[in-house]
This record gives structure tokens, C-alpha cells and sequence, in this order.
């Protein structure tokens, strides 16, 4: 450990004549205007082009009293702490050693003379970089996991990865997480802290395995890796900037200062000519990120895929015939099963495919919360499984593909639209646009197959027999995931909508009325003649507009249609509601909709919609364009 020095001696370290020196040096040079200097402080421009803010909200990340929104006032108070050795910052010592990067970069460009401002040796971050390690970075991205709000749009972090390591040990490695602590939110709350940045978020450096066990093996999130080709100088300033902000509190928000956000803010430390974050300024999802890093000339190097353990469970099930499936089913749950005739027939490499399966999967059903820091009691089933398993030679191959693919290789997530249809006869002309992410129509290329996740998109009409633009629809968030299920790892289909959406009326076209509902169901697919989700969703729904007596209507849902795909880039949705109104104006009512897709290239597609609004008809054909 290194030791404190006394305050009476403190103001004595280095030469104050010196100081002086150095902060004309840094004041005629404008170090404080640096971009290398703003990166260091995550200065900004504050909103209304009201001067320069940090993204920082700890007071213990700034020297000065108006550190947070004066880089030239931080500047000179940082120089003055690198003759003082009190302690200072998140982890309090020695300013030369709580700032590492600071300091590094200041001595850099003002060249300090050791004899007038002696140096301090910093133990313990010279320990931290050796059990660190690292001689390089790789960027993680996890795919979208619809049970957490917020990882709707998956996950970044960094890995610093080790010298010598292999793809055996890489595990052991240590990463960079980033992230929100939530723990004292619940319910609708949750939502409001998360979007207006009630969420304190900080860096924390933990093994690689440990995320992994949480979003690979935990949360059956498919995983991407992405080297980056940074060179020694970078990944020492990178790995310098880490040190200082470990328990530095920043404000959270879901949908801007996220993880995604603060890591393009690291990158930039690493190598200031970099200008990523520039790109997000209303909203950073982390897919969007990744496709803006591969853009960046040499930034990326390989690209490595890590299937979760759902993923390869589901994988391997759909290789097996029936006949197979039958006695996975209940091999993980009876080990006898392999005395029976049935199971002794199969080829040994078959034998050892159903065996590890029926492991993984039992596994994988045993596997406790990411929270969970206990060790699970003995398993004496897996045990005779396992027992069984190694009498047999290697498996059977099976290619374990992730179900979500490279983000990268999907269409950009924010979209405009223009179409042109009628309703009831009238022509209308729409304009749409959403912020985000993905519809059940679009390819599934670099997002979670089966899965809607659209925020804030809106529409507006214009009728032939009308002058003014009209509100058609305002999604705040639709949510909709339907996952084929099967018999060894039944999984629900769910699906969450609010907004505004039309409810048209004969003397009215372009009504429309705020919509609460959700349906939980199940989903499941066939193969033939082409790849079919069929999902049927029983739910609740509300309706609240001056449309209906008492202004709202409530009862229950029935939903159910089917996904097809006949081509790649091409997509059918037939799907049907029926509604059962109970509260305000009761009533039946029934809502159908048929819509094509057809992806003309990766951010442009054809769009047309037939659809029954209660009585009211309409055809509508558009186009999309995304970026």
C-alpha cells in the first residue's frame, strides 16, 4: 500500500515557484481547450449551447468548485493537486495517482521537470495495471433481452484482454460494465428514473465470466465480440481514464447516457481524433453504436461470435429428429432412459448428443439469479448423466449459430416513411417516422428474430377532403415477442403496447384515442412450404378518447396471426383482434390486419397494409427508407 503523506508537509511537495511556471505555460498554450483535455473531464457543450458541461455528476471526479462546467478553472486546480499529496477522488489518494491520465497527459505536453515536482510511485494503480494484465481490447455486445427495460436494445461493454490469452482463458479476463444502479426503483418508477436520469450509473471492472454467466447462460443472450485494433499508447491512456473513474457516479439515462454512450466516451479517451459520440445526440442505442465503430477506418479487427446456452440448447434440439426430441425430452429428467432399447439403438455419437443436451439443458433450468451467490445443491440426475456421457465418444456435430446475428448487418434503426392509400374511399397521403428500433416485418439481419421493439414512432394524414394534417397514430412503446416454443423449452409470447392509435368513426376518418393493452400467449412455427410463427395472445386492453361514451372503453383480447416469410427480405403478418368490452362503452369489436414487407435493399423496403378498423377499411402502400 502506499503510504500518506502528513498535511503539515503536504503544501511543501514540489517547488511552489514552479507551479506558478506551469500554469502560465498551460494558460498561454490553452491547454484547457484541448480536445485530449475534454475527453479526460467528458466535457460537452451544456444544452442550449449554455457553455460546457461534464457528463460527471460526482463531485469527487472534479478539483475545482465549478470543475463540472469550467475546464480552464479544473485545469489549474489539477495542476495545483499534483503538488499536494492529500487524498482526493473516488478512490482517495494522491492527486498524481487518483488522476492517472490526467496526470500522464499533463506531463506529456508541459514535459515536468522530476526535480521541481517529484513524482509519486502510485503503488497501487502500478498493482492494478499488473493484475489487469492487458495488451489489448475487445468490444462485447449483447443481444436484446425483452425481460429487462434496460436491455430492450442489448448491451456493450469492454473486455481487456490478457497478454497470452487464449480462446480457452479468455473468460478469465476482466471487463469494463457500465451501468445503472436501479435497485431502489420499482414499477412505473422504474420507467420515469430510467428516462428522466434518476438512475445513478457508474464503471465497475469484473471477470469476464461472471457477465458472461449473466447475459450468456442466465439470460440466453447471444453474444458478439469485436477486437479492436488500438495501439500500446491508447490502451495505456484508456486503461489510466478506467482507473480514475472506478465508483465515479454519472446520471443514467435508458436512452442516452447509457452503456453504450459512456463506452464511445472511453474510445475517445483512448484516441481523442475520434469523434463517436458526436453522432447520438438525442438517443445511443447500442446496436446503432456498433454499426458507427465498424464505419470507423481500422478501428475493428475480428469479430467473434458466443452463442448463448439457450442458443445452443435450441440448436442441438432442432437437429434431432422426432423420435430424438422424444426421448431428450425425458432423458434429463430419467437417466434411465439410457438402458431402453429406443436409446441403446442410436448411433454412440447420437447417444452423446442427446446426453450433453439433456445436461445443458438441465443446467441451464438449475442456473440461479445473476444475484444468486450461492453454489446449487448436488444434482445427482446430471451426476448419472454425465457418468453416462463419458462412456461415449464425441457427439454428433452441431453448428451453433446465434439467433441474433451481427448488428451491423441489419437495417439502421430510425425510419421515415411515405405512403399514399384510402380509407373508405377518401385517399389520404402519410408521412411516418419512428426512432426507433425493428417491427416483426423487417429482416430479422442483426436483431433478435420474432421480436417488435418500436419506440416513438408517429404518423400523420393528410384526406383528400381535408386541408390539415391529422394525428393517425403515436406509438410510445410496442413491445411484442414471440419465440417459437417446444416441448423441451417452452417459452411465452408476450406483447405490450401504448400510444395512440385510429379509431375511426363515419363522421369521422381521422379519429384516434390513447391505447393501453398486452396479451401473454404462446407461439410456435412450421417449416412448410416456408417458415411460418403462428401466436395467439389473450389479453386485456383499454381505450381512452372522446370517441366512446364515458370517454374509455376496457375488457378483454384475443389476438392471434401468423409470421411468414417465403423469401429472405420478405415477410407476410395476417393477424386478427377481438375485442370484449366490459367497462365505459361495452361492446364487441373486431380489428384484422394483413401486411407485406418486402426489403428492396438493407434501408429501403416496400410496405403495403390492408387493414379493418372495426368496420372502417383501408389499403395503403408506402415506402421506407431507414438511417
Amino acid at each position: 500500500m502506499q503510504r500518506s503523506v502528513p498535511t503539515s508537509i503536504a503544501a511543501d511537495a514540489g517547488d511552489p515557484g514552479y507551479l506558478a511556471e506551469l500554469l502560465r505555460r498551460a494558460s498561454s498554450i490553452e491547454l484547457g481547450e484541448r480536445r485530449e483535455w475534454q475527453t479526460l473531464l467528458h466535457y460537452r457543450s451544456a444544452p442550449a449551447g449554455a457553455g460546457t458541461l461534464s457528463d460527471a455528476a460526482d463531485p469527487r471526479f472534479f478539483l475545482a468548485p465549478a470543475g463540472r462546467t469550467d475546464p480552464r478553472a479544473e485545469l489549474t486546480a489539477t495542476l495545483r493537486a499534483f503538488f499536494d499529496t492529500r487524498p482526493v477522488g473516488g478512490d482517495p489518494q494522491p492527486a498524481q495517482c487518483a488522476f492517472r491520465a490526467r496526470y500522464r497527459w499533463l506531463q506529456r505536453e508541459l514535459a515536468f521537470d522530476h526535480h521541481r515536482l517529484p513524482p509519486q510511485p502510485c503503488e497501487r494503480f502500478q498493482q492494478w495495471l499488473r493484475q489487469l494484465n492487458a495488451d489489448s481490447a475487445t468490444l462485447v455486445f449483447t443481444s436484446a433481452y425483452l425481460n429487462n427495460p434496460a436491455s430492450l436494445f442489448g448491451h456493450t461493454l469492454l473486455r481487456l484482454d490478457r497478454r497470452g490469452q487464449t480462446e480457452q482463458t479468455r473468460l478469465l479476463a476482466h471487463a469494463v460494465n457500465y451501468a445503472a444502479d436501479d435497485s431502489g426503483s420499482h414499477g412505473l418508477m422504474y420507467a420515469v428514473d430510467g428516462m428522466t436520469g434518476g438512475f445513478q450509473g457508474k464503471f465497475d471492472i469484473q471477470p469476464y465470466y461472471q457477465l458472461v454467466r449473466t447475459y450468456s447462460d442466465l439470460e440466453s443472450r447471444d453474444i458478439w465480440e469485436y477486437r479492436l485494433n488500438l495501439s500500446e499508447s491508447q490502451l495505456q491512456r484508456l486503461l489510466e481514464h478506467v482507473w480514475e473513474l472506478r465508483d465515479i457516479r454519472f446520471d443514467y439515462y435508458f436512452f442516452k447516457e447509457n452503456c453504450a454512450w459512456q463506452l464511445l466516451t472511453l474510445l475517445e479517451v483512448a484516441d481523442p481524433a475520434l469523434r463517436l459520440s458526436d453522432e447520438f445526440t438525442l438517443w445511443t442505442l447500442p446496436p446503432d453504436t456498433i454499426r458507427w465503430l465498424v464505419r470507423q477506418p481500422g478501428l475493428v479487427g475480428d469479430v467473434t461470435a458466443r452463442p448463448a446456452r439457450g442458443t445452443a440448447i435450441r440448436r442441438r434440439y432442432e437437429a434431432l429428429s422426432p423420435a430424438e426430441r422424444r426421448l431428450a425430452r425425458r432423458l434429463r429428467d430419467e437417466p434411465a432412459v439410457v438402458t431402453q432399447p429406443a436409446f441403446v439403438r442410436l448411433a454412440p455419437e447420437r447417444q452423446a448428443l442427446l446426453l450433453e443436451l439433456a445436461l445443458h439443458e438441465r443446467q441451464h433450468r438449475r442456473a440461479g439469479s445473476p444475484r444468486d451467490k450461492t453454489a446449487p445443491p448436488p444434482d445427482p440426475v446430471a451426476h448419472r448423466l454425465l457418468a453416462a456421457r463419458n462412456r461415449l465418444p464425441a457427439a454428433a456435430p452441431v453448428e451453433i449459430e446465434p439467433y441474433a446475428t451481427r448488428p451491423e448487418t441489419g437495417h439502421a434503426s430510425r425510419r421515415l416513411g411515405l405512403g399514399l392509400g384510402q380509407r373508405d374511399g377518401t385517399t389520404f397521403l402519410e408521412l411516418s417516422a419512428r426512432a426507433s428500433y425493428h417491427d416483426l416485418l423487417e429482416p430479422d439481419a442483426g436483431y433478435t428474430p420474432d421480436a417488435q421493439i418500436e419506440l416513438l414512432s408517429v404518423a400523420l394524414r393528410r384526406y383528400a377532403d381535408s386541408d390539415r394534417l391529422a394525428l393517425e397514430r403515436l406509438t410510445l412503446l410496442d413491445i411484442t415477442s414471440l419465440p417459437p416454443s417446444n416441448a423441451l423449452t417452452p417459452r411465452p409470447a408476450w406483447r405490450f403496447h401504448a400510444g395512440w392509435a385510429p379509431y375511426p368513426r363515419s363522421d369521422c376518418l381521422d379519429c384516434a384515442a390513447f391505447t393501453l393493452g398486452g396479451g401473454l400467449g404462446l407461439a410456435t412455427e412450421t417449416r412448410w412450404p416456408w417458415r411460418t410463427v403462428w401466436f395467439g395472445l389473450p389479453g386485456l386492453e383499454f381505450d381512452y378518447g372522446n370517441e366512446f361514451i364515458g370517454d374509455h372503453r376496457a375488457g378483454l383480447a384475443m389476438t392471434a396471426g401468423a409470421l411468414l416469410q417465403p423469401a429472405t427480405g420478405w415477410k407476410l403478418l395476417a393477424s386478427a383482434t377481438w375485442l370484449d368490452y366490459r367497462l365505459g362503452e361495452t361492446g364487441a369489436a373486431l380489428r384484422a390486419t394483413i401486411s407485406q414487407h418486402l426489403a428492396l435493399d438493407r434501408d429501403l423496403a416496400l410496405r403495403l397494409d390492408w387493414r379493418d378498423l372495426e368496420g372502417a377499411h383501408e389499403l395503403q402502400l408506402g415506402f421506407h427508407a431507414y438511417f
